[in-house]
C-alpha cells in the first residue's frame, strides 16, 4: 500500500506555495480538501500512478482552496510520488503547462492525467 499524504500536509503545502508564489490564503471547502486527499486512499486504484492521478484530478478540479488549486494539485502529486519512490520527470514549466492547459480545455480528467503521469513517472 502506498504511503499517502495527510490532509494537514496538503494544507501546509498549500500555505507554503501561496507564501512563495503569491495568491490568497484560505480554504473554500474543507470537505473538498479531505475528499481529494482520501480519494487516493480508497483502495479502488490498482497502481501508484492511478492513485497519483486521482489525487491530482481531485485537488485540481475540486477548487477547495481560494487560490492555487493547480499548484497544489501538481505539488501534492509530486510529493506523494516522491514519498513512494517516484517522481514526475518534467520541468516546473512543463508541469504547469500540463495542469493549466488541461484545465483550460476541460481535459483535466483521470484518463488524461493518468496517461500523462505514466509518460513522465520515473523511479527515484
Amino acid at each position: 500500500m502506498a504511503e499517502c499524504l495527510t490532509v494537514a500536509e496538503v494544507y501546509r503545502m498549500q500555505f507554503l506555495l501561496i507564501e512563495r508564489f503569491g495568491g490568497v490564503h484560505g480554504v473554500r471547502d474543507k470537505n473538498a480538501v479531505e475528499a481529494a486527499v482520501f480519494r487516493a486512499q480508497t483502495g479502488y486504484y490498482n497502481s501508484i500512478e492511478e492513485e497519483a492521478a486521482a489525487l491530482m484530478e481531485s485537488l485540481g478540479n475540486n477548487h477547495a482552496f481560494i487560490d492555487g488549486n493547480k499548484r497544489i494539485a501538481f505539488t501534492a502529486t509530486d510529493v506523494f510520488l516522491g514519498r513512494n519512490g517516484f517522481y514526475i520527470d518534467v520541468s516546473g514549466l512543463e508541469g504547469e503547462e500540463f495542469v493549466a492547459g488541461s484545465m483550460n480545455r476541460s481535459g483535466f480528467r483521470l484518463p488524461q492525467i493518468l496517461d500523462w503521469i505514466r509518460q513522465h513517472i520515473k523511479p527515484v
